[in-house]
């Protein structure tokens, strides 16, 4: 068994960060946002923040209807924004 269970991970374009190895789960969080800050992780454009887009999701309904299926294949994607 390890006695070293825990480390943070950080991803920006593909290319892994990792901290050490750390026998708790706060030591490593502490850690992950130290490597955070070094990385300036904070000032980089995530997918998480590409927010919705109600265009899409209104013609993806609309094809959907068009097409006449009834099996439930239609995602229901939301087509309000909460900006």
């Amino acid at each position: 068994m390890l006695e070293k269970q825990y480390f943070g991970v950080v991803c920006i374009n593909g290319e892994m960060s990792y901290t050490p190895l750390y026998d708790t789960k706060d030591e490593a969080q502490l850690e992950l946002r130290c490597l955070e800050k070094r990385l300036s992780f904070e000032t980089i454009k995530t997918v998480e923040e590409e927010g919705v887009y109600p265009e899409r999701a209104a013609l993806m309904e609309k094809k959907y209807q068009e097409s006449g299926r009834t099996n439930g294949l239609y995602t229901g994607l939301s087509t309000v924004s909460d900006s």
